[in-house]
């Protein structure tokens, strides 16, 4: 076994090394107009002949000698003698020089009259107008877009050279089965390569991806060679790691030169790259997060320096929700979800970790964190990359809390006013203290209906401020077993309990006087919602609810935004899916629970 990374290169020293040792490759290909948007141009693009090839009509009316019409006035209108009827776009006919516009003319006797006298070249558009034969069009390095495509036709230009990058990309795992397969134990699908084509497609790269490879290092020399030997870049899906199945190193070592192995960089940080044949060949991490983000910082910055372009990614200076700590040493890259509450666009962090696809995924941008620091402060301003247009910001609401598995369903609806429900996880009390700070539209919170609970979770911490309490569901939670089960039966079994219903237990056995002792799992009891013990068929003693809620500061519901959530949560449509998965809807009411 090769020896494993054990030196980490800066980030910007490793894209430093990776644009030393690969020069752009240079190549171009002719492809027609219709395949060209997002294609970056190889060389520049000239008008075929002039656009209007002579004056032509701007408009429809009469085409007139300007000389003819002096002394035309409101109180002396003139009767034109010699004209043309013409329609826009048509060409002037010789030997006129302006047009009249149809609605400045009236017909008397057949006989068109005018009350103004025209100028030389009035409502005419001149021959070379828009552009003349031989002018430039588009020039060397442009990334064509829509809208290019029909001024490009209407200039005579029907294929235009274009650079050319292939990438080949293949997934090594004995673990990994194709998409559409439904994955049996142990088994993962075949994602990576799928990203990594529509990245890097965005780029202007023409990509291909190879069968998966498993973990066999004569099978995935045999991948890397055919792949070398018909792309300009080559990257291995999954395997660059230090594990016992990864053999991406070994293999690129026998073939080639290892340019670097590790980047100080999270997630992603066992990145390999290596000179094989004088070709880039990329090993990523398989953790999808991990692999993002080396596509993105990695192989899209050398897709840069080829000359290609990604599509635009916005950024926009934010405050940052609450403090992210990291490592000395390290570029971090965290997702966030962007939101403008009370007119400050704040960034809230989601989990971090090079496999959370679905933190990326409930995301609207990223932000990265230099190696210089050790963090970011609460509240500090910080620049975020936006991974959404920008105007959807100011259109996405940020609820902090419970993520209740209802709230993707209130975000649909949502979605059909227009608006983008992000929802960021936290305790009950990082809610309301993100609600205290006004970082968020709403925090969600996950409470028993007990006599205390609000007071002791949430009105505490914001004791004068007004506040609206929106009912989302409601769970019945209670006591389970596979036999028959009372309450002094409780005394002498093992409950496994779970910590949203320790509230309920413990005031449940308060009630029924039952002095229980804690004890380790596995149990004979356990306490869940009543929908998993009748899909369990377990028997059920109910012990209480659980309510989710919305808490809203009042001053925020004469937002559209939140006011477009609270109708939702009210809304007949979600209180019907509530009650197809087993959960009851709240009352609908949006209740003053302030304590002032």
């Amino acid at each position: 076994m090769s020896r494993r990374y054990l030196n980490l290169t800066a980030l910007s020293e490793a894209l430093a090394m990776m644009r030393r040792e690969f020069p752009s490759p240079g190549r171009a290909e002719t492809v027609p107009l219709a395949e060209a948007v997002g294609r970056v141009t190889a060389e520049p693009l000239y008008a075929g002949y002039s656009v209007p090839v002579a004056d032509i009509a701007k408009f429809d009316g009469y085409a007139v000698k300007s000389g003819e019409t002096r002394g035309a006035q409101d109180q002396q209108p003139l009767p034109l003698a010699g004209y043309a009827r013409v329609n826009t776009g048509e060409v002037l006919p010789r030997p006129f020089d302006a047009v009249v516009m149809i609605e400045d003319t009236w017909n008397e006797g057949g006989v068109p009259r005018i009350r103004k006298s025209a100028a030389p070249g009035q409502n005419i558009r001149r021959a070379g107008e828009d552009v003349r034969a031989g002018e430039l069009v588009l020039p060397k390095g442009h990334r064509i877009r829509p809208f290019d495509i029909g001024a490009l036709a209407t200039y005579g230009i029907d294929r235009l050279a274009v650079r050319s990058v292939r990438v080949g990309i293949v997934p090594t795992g004995s673990d990994l089965v194709p998409l559409g397969t439904a994955p049996g134990p142990g088994q993962t699908i075949e994602t990576n390569t799928l990203m990594a084509e529509a990245y890097l497609a965005g780029f202007g790269a023409t990509c291909r991806r190879y069968g998966i490879v498993p973990d066999e290092p004569d099978l995935i020399r045999e991948a890397v060679e055919a792949a070398v030997a018909e792309n300009d870049l080559v990257i291995l899906s999954a395997g660059s790691s230090a594990g016992t199945r990864d053999f991406s190193r070994d293999v690129v070592e026998v073939l080639g030169e290892i340019v670097f192995h590790g980047i100080a960089v999270r997630p992603g940080k066992p990145v390999l790259l290596a000179n094989v044949g004088g070709r880039p060949v990329l090993g990523m991490p398989g953790y999808p997060v991990a692999a993002q983000t080396v596509l993105r910082e990695v192989a899209g910055a050398l897709l840069a320096g080829w000359g290609l372009e990604p599509l635009p990614g916005e950024e926009l200076d934010v405050r940052l929700s609450r403090r992210l700590a990291s490592d000395l040493g390290f570029d971090e890259f965290v997702p966030v979800s962007i939101g403008r509450v009370d007119g400050t666009c704040w960034a809230t962090p989601h989990p971090r970790g090079g496999g959370i696809q679905m933190a990326v995924v409930r995301a609207n941008g990223y932000l990265h964190i230099p190696a210089a620091r050790e963090g970011i402060e609460a509240g500090e301003e910080v620049r975020v990359r936006l991974t959404v247009p920008p105007a959807s910001v100011a259109r996405t609401l940020v609820c902090v809390g419970r993520r209740d598995p209802v709230l993707g369903e209130l975000g649909n609806l949502l979605a059909e006013a227009g608006y983008h429900l992000h929802c960021c996880n936290a305790s009950t009390i990082g809610a309301v203290l993100a609600l205290r700070a006004k970082t968020c539209h709403a925090a969600t919170v996950a409470l028993p209906e007990t006599a205390s609970a609000w007071s002791d979770q949430v009105l505490r911490y914001l004791p004068d401020v007004r506040l609206l309490r929106v009912p989302v569901a409601r769970t019945e939670f209670g006591v389970a077993s596979a036999g028959d089960l009372d309450a002094g039966s409780l005394a002498s079994l093992r409950v496994v309990n779970r910590p949203v219903a320790q509230f309920l237990l413990d005031a449940w056995l308060d009630r029924e006087g039952i002095a229980l002792s804690p004890s380790g799992v596995p149990g004979d009891v356990r306490v869940c919602s009543a929908l998993e013990a009748r899909e369990s068929g377990l028997r059920f003693t109910s012990i209480g609810y659980e309510s989710c809620d919305l808490v809203i500061r009042e001053e925020f519901a004469a937002d559209e935004g939140v006011a477009a959530l609270i109708e939702a949560a009210r809304s007949p449509g979600f209180c019907a899916y509530l009650r197809a998965v087993g959960r009851d809807p709240g009352d609908g009411a949006a209740d003053d629970v302030s304590s002032a």
